[in-house]
């Protein structure tokens, strides 16, 4: 019994290590891939919610040559003044790219649609999100529960 609950422990403390390295270094979970843009496209979408409210999104997508992801941007323009024109100027430096860097997550790496985190243009940054990869509430929640269960777990197997 003793042993199970080692082994139990061990992977408690296993999954907190992982997650919380995704946590802390949400960068070096990021991936760049070069390139030339093959297409891109700037739309406009409509999506009703659940609670049918209206969002409105303009999306700019984009495909480097010898690469089969597809990479979209997408913005809730919503209230937004010329929110057609939101990604104005990243559509406006894509046109003109020669070289294209892209950095997405790395486990998406195999996506066919991955999220993308930042974009280079010939060595200048044109888009980078506000969220990190891994940098979220719901993970210091997760990892804060992790750290209970293992205290918890240690002091009653110490009785």
């Amino acid at each position: 019994m003793k042993k199970f609950a080692v082994l139990i422990l061990f992977l408690i403390f296993y999954a907190g290590y992982v997650l919380f390295t995704q946590f802390i270094f949400g960068d070096n979970n990021l991936v760049e891939i070069k390139g030339q843009v093959f297409k891109r496209n700037n739309f406009l979408q409509t999506d009703i919610l659940k609670n049918k409210e209206i969002v409105n999104y303009a999306l700019l997508s984009f495909i480097l040559k010898g690469d089969r992801r597809l990479y979209i941007l997408k913005l809730n323009i919503n209230g937004i003044y010329q929110g057609f024109n939101a990604f104005g100027g990243v559509n406006k430096s894509l046109r003109d790219a020669g070289q294209v860097s892209v950095w997405i997550k790395k486990s998406t790496f195999k996506d066919v649609r991955p999220k993308v985190y930042k974009i280079f243009v010939d060595g200048r940054k044109v888009f980078e999100t506000m969220n990190k990869p891994g940098n979220n509430a719901s993970l210091v929640i997760l990892i804060s529960g992790i750290v209970v269960c293992f205290m918890t777990t240690y002091y009653t197997l110490k009785k």
